[in-house]
């Protein structure tokens, strides 16, 4: 292992021509310019269940730079959602699938400590003593209560006890780890272990609350364990690690909460959040929402098109030049007269999603319709092996792989229209950088089960 980086790391800097997220004018560095009459076509075609594939354009263009040997950074996509997303497992099969298409960049960030007792993600396993408190805020009687601070992912752990121990153990390969924590006046200090060996101690105290970031280089032939140990001198909260590797390559951060819905996101403080998703700098970013808002039968769509415009109005301060796509849900079934049948406030959630991602110059990914339209989660439900479980809302890993691959492959078709619509040579083959760590391995654990607010 080589040395650490500053306290403060910059992040990694942003695609030199990264996407518009809800339609954000500016200027833009074309890889290729395209003929207005091709473009205004492009817009509307579909492919797959991949609605408005041109608004990835600038997304495409990061991509085409990596599979040209051009880009110096990783291409990045970051996902926020519910327990879909926070399984991991549909993310992680489009992960290893556009990984061992265009290069592996490395695991992405997740968590250090166990956020919740379920926390599962691909390539790591984490724990934590007990003296570590999950940090989210709380919804008590339709009220939230909290300071928003809550990192990238909209979750921390948090102790002022020392001894106090969270840790990652970490099978991905990986070159470089950048841990990233909260820095305030009451801040305390925490020692970090790479492998048993003491590497720095961090004093997290500070003039103003502000988040901080710090990197440390380890060997990527072998597999890690970092781990974070408080001082017991003030207020620790750490966020997670980011895991990379050497070469530029394709990064899928699955930043998923059970039981999230979009207001989780509204929820979070504004400015921080943006400071934390500056410094990822992703390409695109991807909201993942709408099952557990399909519950709420007395809520008006305009209320919910207000709360997805907001969301994105967020996005689009803080990274205003990523390509933004929203992810619609899955299907979700509802039992009435002893039959199972898709929720129609599922169908109006979509509805939303689609108007929306339309007006803001978003696209769309019809997940409904990737699975074969209404009714499909009941037949899988019902099916031996099952590819949907018995609350008919969660998939099992089979579903989820199937909705995976179906994602991953309508984006790299849409990427490969790009690519001919915009002048620049058919790729024939796929681009493995190492097929070896392109190969992650399976996540471990069950499937999701219904979302609840721990």
């Amino acid at each position: 292992m080589s040395g650490c980086g500053d306290a403060v790391a910059k992040a990694k800097s942003a695609p030199a021509s990264p996407a518009s997220t809800a339609g954000t004018a500016g200027a833009e560095t074309r890889l290729a310019e395209t003929p207005v009459a091709i473009a205004a076509a492009t817009r509307a075609t579909v492919v797959g269940a991949l609605e408005r594939p041109a608004s990835l354009r600038r997304f495409f263009e990061s991509v085409a730079r990596l599979e040209a040997g051009q880009a110096q950074e990783d291409v990045r996509i970051v996902q926020f959602g519910d327990s879909h997303t926070a399984a991991d497992i549909e993310t992680a099969v489009i992960r290893r699938a556009l990984q061992g298409r265009f290069g592996d960049g490395g695991r992405g960030f997740v968590a250090i400590g166990k956020p919740w007792k379920g926390y599962l993600q691909e390539g790591v396993r984490c724990g934590m003593s007990t003296e570590w408190a999950s940090e989210r805020g709380k919804l008590a009687k339709g009220k939230f209560s909290g300071d928003g601070l809550y990192g990238l992912a909209g979750i921390g752990v948090e102790t002022r006890q020392q001894g106090a121990r969270a840790w990652t153990d970490i099978t991905a390969r990986t070159a470089r780890t950048e841990v990233a924590y909260l820095e305030q006046p009451n801040g305390g200090s925490f020692d970090v272990f790479v492998d048993g060996v003491r590497v720095v101690r961090i004093a997290t105290r500070g003039e103003r609350t502000t988040s901080a970031f710090r990197t440390f280089d380890v060997s990527e032939a072998n597999a890690h364990q970092l781990e974070v140990r408080a001082a017991g001198d003030g207020d620790v909260r750490v966020y997670g690690v980011s895991l990379d590797r050497a070469q530029p390559g394709i990064v899928f951060d699955a930043l998923g909460i059970n039981g999230a819905r979009v207001t989780t996101c509204l929820q979070w403080n504004e400015q921080h959040w943006a400071e934390q998703l500056k410094h990822r700098a992703p390409a695109m970013v991807v909201l993942a929402y709408g099952t557990n808002e399909s519950t709420d039968e007395g809520m008006p769509s305009q209320t919910y098109e207000r709360q997805l415009v907001d969301l994105l109005g967020r996005v689009a301060r803080a990274v205003p030049t990523a390509s933004c796509l929203l992810l619609g849900p899955p299907d979700r079934a509802v039992q009435s007269d002893s039959k199972w049948m898709t929720s129609s406030k599922l169908l109006e959630i979509i509805a939303s999603q689609r108007r929306v991602a339309d007006a803001a110059g978003c696209a769309f990914y019809n997940q409904l319709e990737a699975m074969g339209g209404e009714g499909t989660v009941a037949g899988w439900a019902a099916e031996d092996p099952p590819r949907a479980q018995k609350d008919r809302v969660h998939l099992t890993r089979e579903g989820y792989a199937q909705l995976g691959s179906s994602f991953a492959s309508d984006v790299m078709r849409a990427y490969a229209g790009w690519r001919r619509d915009s002048g620049l040579a058919a790729t024939t083959a796929p681009r493995v950088v190492d097929p070896v760590g392109a190969q992650a391995p399976e996540p471990r654990g069950s499937v999701p089960q219904p979302d609840t607010t721990e």
